[in-house]
């Protein structure tokens, strides 16, 4: 296996590092894209095993490149040049600055019609992004389990008493000058991050509603969902996907760019359904590309 390590620096200064394959020569290219850029959920990076390792194998067999790349909430913490950062640090706006990074060097190197693949929290990422700034240079872009991070539908919820205690928790040490101080959540899931970074995403700004920002987007976008996410009634991820298919059903059926998906049986890392996954991809690739 051929693998280039690849490196770029992020506007403000982030240092970001990833891994690029190319096809084989003579591989056929026919997809809309050729090349892919694969990002990674909360804490997560561009090297550990995931499914992202199966759709890569298969977009590489259909001659388009992949670059799995980190952003700068990859890993739950460390130490940059530009301060502390990783998943428990980052502010979910900054990632314009990791997106339009890797953009470049995917364009720099001769791609010229790039696609984006994000999951869980890349997925957010990649929606608030394409709404927010997007890029002439995206050809195509797929979110897998992007969940819904909303404060007023999570505060709607019979359920809500231990999601406001930590919301309560995560304003009082605001409050008391400490917003870099840590604490431990379990709900909408169990991560330990900073004060400010758990009213960032899950505040009543609700500035990364899915939801917003869907309409937002203009290119076609193809959105997944595991079809056990949600479906638990005990379980932590009932809130940002509790009844999140219906909606973002209901909203693709009045968005024509927009194409969504349940894959039957999948949890939120599509463990044991990667080919239903990449059977619902391929289809959506094979009619996005008569269409270029």
């Amino acid at each position: 296996m051929n693998v280039e390590l690849v490196r770029t620096t992020a506007a403000d200064g982030v240092p970001l590092v990833g891994a690029l394959r190319v096809p084989a020569p003579g591989a056929e290219p026919w997809l809309p894209v050729d090349v892919m850029i694969m990002h990674h959920g909360v804490g997560g990076n561009f090297y550990n095993a995931h499914f992202q390792d199966r759709m890569g194998e298969a977009l590489l067999e259909r001659g388009c490149a992949v670059l799995r790349v980190n952003n700068r909430g990859h890993d739950l913490a460390y130490n940059s040049p530009a301060g502390r950062l990783g998943a428990a640090f980052e502010v979910v706006d900054d990632c314009r600055h990791d997106w339009t990074a890797w953009i470049d060097l995917a364009a720099a190197r001769g791609y010229r019609r790039i696609g984006l693949w994000g999951h869980s929290l890349g997925a957010v990422k990649t929606i608030y992004f394409l709404a927010a700034q997007g890029d002439a240079r995206v050809a195509r872009a797929i979110a897998s389990s992007p969940p819904r991070f909303s404060y007023s539908a999570y505060a709607a919820r019979p359920d809500r008493a231990a999601f406001l205690a930590d919301y309560e928790r995560a304003r009082q040490m605001i409050d008391a000058g400490a917003p870099n101080d840590l604490l431990a959540v379990d709900i909408p899931t169990s991560v330990v991050l900073t004060a400010r970074t758990y009213v960032d995403k899950y505040g009543p700004d609700e500035r990364y509603d899915i939801l917003r920002h869907l309409p937002n987007v203009s290119i076609p976008l193809l959105v997944t969902i595991g079809g056990e996410e949600g479906a638990r009634p005990d379980s932590a991820d009932r809130f940002p996907f509790g009844g999140l298919a219906d909606q973002v059903a209901a909203l693709s059926e009045r968005l024509p760019n927009l194409t969504f998906a349940v894959i039957p049986g999948a949890d939120h890392f599509y463990a044991g359904t990667t080919d239903a996954l990449w059977a619902v991809v391929e289809r959506w690739l094979m009619r996005e590309s008569t269409r270029q």
